[in-house]
């Protein structure tokens, strides 16, 4: 995490390094980050950079809890235990949303693409905490369904829960780097897979 020098920046400053960083990881894996880019376009000297930060895996991992807080607040509760909706309304919800934003935060996609390009990300201890933990609160959600008899119980949550992540992550990252993007195609891909989730394929 940042030091305390960095938190004790005026947000505007904050914000100047965090877009500055996004602006390099939309061109560039981790392994290829370089901070001189990022030093220059943040106008801060190169050594305030290591009075803010230990190196560039420390602020790497501090812009990616950045931008997970700032997607959990466009969220809004749609994560949260006490919305009681059926799970299937829920995953909508929370797709086409996390799709929005994505469509407001272009750079953002292109980042997002690089990291997973990035042998760094790939086996960050981090990246995986937070896989596991997304993987464990969707299948929370499912197990309720199951306790509400909307889902069937012989259905392992787990499972279920890693294959629609799989399937959140690749169709929007798919669609999302062509050139001609259309959210349509994405709720069209949405509505099929729920359809089969809903009826089965046999």
């Amino acid at each position: 995490m940042p030091k305390d020098t960095f938190f004790n920046l005026p947000k505007e400053k904050q914000d100047r390094i965090m877009n500055a960083t996004l602006n390099e990881l939309s061109v560039h894996t981790y392994e290829s980050l370089n901070l001189a880019n990022i030093i220059r376009e943040s106008e801060i000297p190169r050594g305030s950079f290591y009075q803010y930060f230990n190196d560039k895996s420390d602020l790497f991992d501090y812009f990616l809890t950045n931008v997970a807080t700032d997607k959990y607040k466009y969220w809004g509760n749609l994560f949260t235990p006490d919305l009681d909706i059926p799970f299937l309304d829920r995953f909508y919800q929370i797709y086409i949303k996390g799709f929005s934003y994505a469509k407001e935060n272009p750079k953002l996609v292109k980042a997002a693409k690089k990291m997973m390009d990035s042998e760094y990300y790939k086996s960050s201890p981090r990246v995986k905490e937070g896989l596991k933990q997304a993987v464990l609160m969707y299948a929370g959600f499912i197990e309720h369904d199951q306790n509400l008899g909307r889902i069937r119980k012989d259905i392992d949550s787990k499972l279920l829960a890693n294959f629609i992540l799989e399937f959140m992550n690749k169709v929007t990252l798919d669609e999302y780097l062509k050139d001609d993007v259309h959210l349509e195609n994405i709720e069209n891909a949405v509505n099929q897979l729920i359809d089969i989730l809903k009826k089965g394929i046999e």
